[in-house]
């Protein structure tokens, strides 16, 4: 197996990473600008799903690689 190819693999959990915690955000806007603490309670979510997203990929990213080079030998 190429490095090229596991580049690319934790390249598109990079990716969809991003795309989890921007749509994670967008979704509740709404609600975080409703609420008494405003822009410190988007932070607060924005970290939390921000750490949540990044244990998330890692391991799903090892876990993929793993399994990859295991049947592709």
């Amino acid at each position: 197996m190429s490095s090229t190819t596991i580049t690319l693999v934790f390249c598109l959990g990079g990716i969809t990473f991003l795309v989890n915690w921007v749509v994670f955000l967008l979704l509740n806007q709404k609600k975080l600008e409703n609420t008494i603490l405003g822009m410190s309670s988007q932070i607060k979510t924005f970290l939390i799903y921000i750490l949540i997203s990044t244990i998330g990929v890692i391991s799903m990213g090892i876990v993929f690689v793993s399994a990859l080079m295991i049947s592709h030998g």
